[in-house]
């Protein structure tokens, strides 16, 4: 819907018609969207994992690992593991992780496996309470499959794992989870959440409250961030710009395609957002405002004055842009970020209510009866241990009303967030889409750099400096090259990747040896490049 008292006071919506304006400027009014963002768990096995075992299974596993480990390069390259059973390669990445764990078999952009192979003593000398391994999901995963397949097919890798192993599992229990909530609600979060409001509102037993700020032009300044407790306390409350936090860290672009598919913002915030993604820079919003207006807008003053600031014929102060974009476009939607994390020692004093019998599900029940839980731990959350209420009323805040933030937010619906598959097919595309375009950017915009490097201040296009790049590549570039994209195509994801993205199936391109006239389609100049021989002896030539 369009919020015509929002967008009244900018240019632009007096000079786009009716159809324009649903199409650029529609979105869903105080939205919420509710999913468990990240979710770690333990895996218990019964196998003595203690220093001085002699259980057989142990033993070859620490032998596996060690030869794996032996088998890596000096040039920070990751291993590989295939497990033939369910026809799955997963990455072996050398960590340390909380102090026991430092091996890791990672499924790309899914989720990882941390494996102990040591495990210390309990206190009294006997078995071992640590657990021998955690999984951590990742966002993208519990996003696009629910956090009920994402758990069930990270944990048939857990258990394949196990197998080859000949490795037992105890039982297997909650670890960290992190409840979240994604939302437009806020149009002004920096007069909301400004330290007099925010006290006066929160009701907690948090000591302090830690802010961030981040400066806007000279005069003025947006909070980014406030979070209660610290991370490793049993619970971390934290609230965020999830908009600057995804463009800023230049990752995760795919929230873009899910907001949007949930309208939490519009066509118009998707078209900014996506430019400063690329720009890696959160005050670029400004500048990606002035682009929209130069492309939409009618006004010839304002067009032709916004394409030559973005040209950079003109360069006005960052106060003047400011102005500029408020002047001429609509203020964005900010997707604000509210977020428990909760960890085991919080959890473990649940007592779940058994809404089914899980006993069916074995070692796994634990988490079944945890998730069944889901509604009730996140309504004790939102409540007992951080709620925000009206800033006026009772004396005694702890018997105010709700605000109608925190009201909206407690009224989200708690479903599985999962996506069907036409869905996960158009966020996959569009997450790949927005990478390569960040990528193409990035690899032109080294090329032109390293010109300089090379060549001093020049005039040259930045065709030439593509070119030399590429041509100037010796036996070892292209030796380090092939180590690093064989190192790519491990940690790469291939159902994120399957496929050919546009029209990059064929490569139309051939090379010509200035000196005698050869002619190199791409495989016989890449068989080319590889012969020592066609190099300079001390390994500078080029072609």
């Amino acid at each position: 819907m369009l919020d015509k008292r929002y967008f009244n006071n900018c240019r632009i919506m007096d000079e786009l018609d009716l159809e324009a304006r649903k199409k650029w400027f529609s979105f869903s009014q105080s939205k919420f969207l509710h999913n468990i963002d990240t979710f770690y768990y333990s895996v218990k096995f019964r196998n003595d994992f203690r220093q001085h075992t002699r259980d057989d299974h142990v033993l070859r596993l620490r032998r596996y690992f060690r030869f794996k480990y032996d088998g890596l390069g000096d040039y920070d390259e990751d291993g590989e593991v295939y497990l033939k059973e369910i026809d799955r390669r997963l990455v072996l990445r050398l960590v340390t992780f909380s102090r026991f764990y430092n091996v890791c078999l990672s499924y790309p952009e899914y989720f990882d496996i941390f494996l102990a192979p040591v495990v210390p003593k309990s206190m009294g000398g006997g078995e071992s309470v640590t657990s021998e391994c955690i999984v951590q999901i990742r966002s993208y995963m519990l996003w696009i499959l629910g956090i009920h397949a994402a758990f069930e097919n990270s944990y048939r890798i857990v258990k394949a794992l196990a197998a080859y192993f000949g490795l037992e599992i105890d039982f297997v229990q909650e670890n960290r989870v992190d409840y979240c909530w994604h939302s437009n609600y806020l149009k002004n979060p920096e007069s909301f959440f400004t330290p007099e409001n925010f006290y006066k509102m929160r009701v907690d037993r948090f000591k302090n409250a830690t802010y961030v700020t981040n400066k806007i032009g000279s005069e003025d300044y947006e909070i980014d961030y406030v979070a209660l407790g610290k991370r490793s306390d049993k619970v971390f409350v934290r609230i965020y710009q999830k908009t600057r936090e995804v463009i800023e860290q230049n990752y995760k672009p795919w929230f873009f395609q899910i907001w949007r598919m949930h309208g939490l913002i519009s066509e118009y915030d998707l078209y900014v957002y996506e430019r400063c993604f690329q720009k890696k820079s959160w005050f670029y919003r400004f500048y990606a405002r002035l682009e929209f207006y130069a492309e939409h807008g009618s006004h010839p003053s304002y067009v032709r004055l916004c394409r030559d600031i973005l040209k950079e014929k003109v360069q006005p102060g960052e106060d003047t842009v400011i102005k500029l974009a408020k002047e001429l476009t609509p203020e964005l939607n900010l997707v604000v970020n509210v977020e428990y994390q909760t960890m085991r020692r919080h959890s473990k004093s649940y007592d779940l209510v058994p809404f089914r019998d899980n006993r069916h599900t074995g070692e796994c029940r634990r988490i079944y009866d945890y998730l069944d839980n889901r509604k009730l731990i996140m309504d004790y959350l939102t409540d007992r241990v951080f709620r925000l209420v009206e800033k006026n009323g009772d004396s005694n805040k702890a018997r105010r009303p709700l605000c109608g933030f925190w009201k909206a937010l407690r009224e989200t619906r708690c479903i599985d967030v999962k996506l069907t598959p036409e869905e996960v097919r158009l966020v996959r595309s569009y997450n790949r889409r927005l990478s390569v375009e960040s990528m193409r950017k990035r690899v032109i915009n080294s090329a032109v750099t390293l010109g300089f490097y090379l060549r001093g201040i020049n005039e040259d296009s930045p065709m030439q400096d593509c070119f030399e790049a590429l041509l100037k590549m010796n036996d070892n570039d292209i030796a380090e090259a092939r180590r690093y994209k064989n190192k790519k195509l491990r940690q790469l994801n291939r159902e994120e990747l399957a496929g050919v993205f546009e029209d990059a199936a064929t490569h139309t391109f051939e090379i010509v040896r200035t000196d005698t006239g050869d002619i190199y389609d791409n495989n016989a100049l890449n068989t080319w490049l590889c012969q020592e021989e066609e190099f300079d002896d001390d390994g500078t030539g080029g072609i």
